[in-house]
C-alpha cells in the first residue's frame, strides 16, 4: 500500500495559524519546529517540519495496569506491555516509505514511568495516563526548507475523505483565537534547597560508593491558571523557541512542550539519538555571553557528563542496531538557545533487519540523558529520592509512521495543564564533582523561560 492522498496548501512559516483552526479539537497535536517567520535562520534537519494532526481513528491509553484500544465506538482491555501493543497495532499497517516525514501512523506521548514495573503511590503526580498514542489516518505537514505545505492521507478510515474535505474549508478561514489564558498564584515548588541538597548528598555517597556515576535529579513546580491553554502555548513558542516543542490537548489536561532534545529518530533504517548533557546560562551582553559558552566547551565536568550518557546511549542503541554500525558522529557540540548554552552529542547506527521502530523505542526507553548510568540502579534511585512522579517530563513525545520513520523528543522543558493548574519541573545530572548550590541554580536557569511565560500571563 502506498497510494499517498494530498492537499496543496499555501505555504506559511508560522504554521500555527492551521493548527488554530483545530486547537480545541479532540486529540489534536502540533509538533512544531519553533520555525516562526521567513528570515529564520535556524532551520536545520531536526527544525524542517511541523506536523499537525487530530481525530485519531484508533486510540490507545495505558495506565499502570492495563492497556484500552479504542475503535469504532468499540473499547477493548488487555494487561500486555503498552509499547507490544502499539506495534502489534502498527504491525496492521504495511505502508513503504514516501519523502514525507509522517504521513499517518502513531502520534502521542510516553511518561516516564512507562517503562516501570512498579510506581511508588505516595508521589505528587498529574494524575495523567502513562501513555496516549493516537493512529491517525492524516497529517498537515508544514516543509520550511522547501516552503511548501499540504494534507497527506492514505485514506485507511472510512470518514477521513469527508473530514479533510471539511478540514480544507475551516483551514480557508480560520482566524486568530484571541480567548483569554493567565496565571493566577505564585509558583510552588516542591522542593525547597535544603530538601534539594539532602538528595544530592545522598546521590554523592552513592556515586562515592561506586552504585552510580551519575544520576539524574528533578524538582517539581505547581502553579494555578485558568484560559484557554492554546493561548498560553502561542507565548511559550515566543519565549522559548526549540526544535522539538509540541501542543497536545486532550479530554481533560494539554500538554506544553518547550524541547529542545531529541531522543530518537529513524529514517531509511538510519538511526540517530541527540543527547544533551551541559549547560550554562544565556547573557544579554555579548561579552559574557561568549564566556558562558567558552566555560560549557571548557568545562571537565560538563564532558564527563556529556560522555557518560554517550556510552550509555551507544549501548541502549546496540540492542536493535546492526553490529559495528553505531558511532558517535559529535561529541560535545556546543548548541545555543534562547535561554541557555548545552553541549549536544550524535549518535548513529543502522537497524537491525528484523528489529522494529517500537521495539528500538522500548528498549532505550526513558532516555539516558535524563536517568544517569548505569541506567536501572539509577531509575531506582529516581524513584527513591524524588517526591514526584515525573509523569511525561523526561518521557517522550513524537511519532512512528507507517512509513517507517520515527522521530521523538526528550519532553523536557515540558508543562501540563490540568484542571485549573501548571506542573512542570527542572532537572540536572549530578556526577562527583558536582555542588549542591550550583546545580540549584542550573535547575533554575533551565525553568529561566518558564518562568518568564509565568510572569508574562501572572495577574497580580
Amino acid at each position: 500500500m502506498n497510494n499517498t492522498h494530498l492537499i496543496s496548501l499555501p505555504y506559511v512559516s508560522d504554521s500555527s495559524i492551521y493548527f488554530e483552526a483545530i486547537a480545541n479539537d479532540p486529540w489534536s497535536c502540533y509538533l512544531d519546529s519553533g520555525i516562526q517567520d521567513d528570515l529564520d535562520e535556524n532551520i536545520s534537519d531536526k527544525s524542517r517540519y511541523d506536523i499537525i494532526v487530530s481525530h485519531p481513528f484508533i486510540k490507545i491509553i495505558a495506565d499502570e495496569f492495563t492497556v484500552s484500544i479504542e475503535e469504532n465506538n468499540l473499547k477493548k482491555i488487555t494487561k500486555e506491555n503498552p509499547f507490544n501493543v502499539l506495534e502489534g497495532i502498527l504491525a496492521n499497517f504495511n505502508i513503504q516509505e514516501t519523502s514525507l516525514p509522517f504521513t499517518g501512523g502513531a502520534l502521542g506521548y510516553f511518561s516516564y514511568e512507562l517503562s516501570q514495573s512498579s510506581i511508588k503511590k505516595n508521589k505528587d503526580h498529574v494524575g495523567m495516563p502513562l501513555m496516549m498514542i493516537g493512529i491517525y489516518d492524516w497529517a498537515l505537514i508544514v516543509d520550511h526548507q522547501e516552503k511548501t505545505a499540504c494534507i497527506a492521507s492514505h485514506l485507511i478510515n472510512k470518514d477521513t475523505k469527508d473530514y479533510l474535505t471539511t478540514l480544507t474549508k475551516k483551514l480557508k478561514s480560520v482566524k486568530p483565537n484571541n480567548q483569554l489564558f493567565k496565571i493566577n498564584s505564585n509558583i510552588k515548588s516542591l522542593l525547597n534547597f535544603e530538601a534539594y541538597d539532602l538528595m544530592v548528598n545522598k546521590i554523592l555517597s552513592f556515586i562515592k560508593e561506586g552504585d552510580v556515576y551519575q544520576i539524574n535529579i528533578s524538582n517539581k513546580y505547581i502553579v494555578s491558571c485558568e484560559g484557554n491553554s492554546w493561548t498560553g502555548y502561542k507565548k511559550l513558542r515566543e519565549i522559548n523557541r526549540a526544535p522539538f516543542m509540541a501542543y497536545f490537548h486532550f479530554d481533560d489536561f494539554d500538554i506544553l512542550c518547550g524541547s529542545p532534545e531529541r531522543f530518537i529518530q529513524s529514517h531509511s533504517k538510519r538511526v540517530e539519538t541527540r543527547p544533551i548533557k551541559g549547560t550554562e546560562p544565556r547573557d544579554i551582553n555579548p561579552i559574557k555571553d561568549k564566556e558562558n559558552a567558552e566555560k560549557l566547551l571548557a568545562s571537565e565536568k560538563d564532558r564527563a557528563e556529556n560522555l557518560m550518557i554517550v556510552d550509555l546511549l551507544r549501548n541502549d542503541l546496540s540492542k536493535n542496531c546492526i553490529p559495528g554500525s553505531v558511532n558517535v558522529k559529535a561529541l560535545c557540540e556546543l548548541k545555543s538557545y534562547s535561554n541557555v548554552h548545552h553541549l549536544e552529542s550524535i549518535i548513529e547506527g543502522v537497524l537491525k533487519a528484523h528489529s522494529t521502530l517500537t521495539k528500538l523505542l522500548k528498549d532505550c526507553f526513558p532516555g539516558g540523558s535524563i536517568t544517569g548510568t548505569p541506567k536501572k540502579r539509577s531509575m531506582e534511585i529516581i524513584s527513591d529520592l524524588e517526591p514526584h512522579r515525573r509523569d511525561i517530563y523526561c518521557g517522550s513525545i513524537g511519532y512512528i509512521g507507517f512509513n517507517h520513520n520515527m522521530d521523538t523528543n526528550i519532553a523536557i522543558r515540558t508543562l501540563v495543564r490540568k484542571d485549573n493548574n501548571i506542573h512542570f519541573y527542572s532537572g540536572g545530572g549530578i556526577v562527583a564533582q558536582s555542588n549542591s548550590k550550583n546545580e540549584f541554580d542550573e535547575i533554575s536557569f533551565k525553568a529561566s523561560n518558564i518562568r518568564k511565560w509565568i510572569n508574562f500571563f501572572k495577574v497580580d
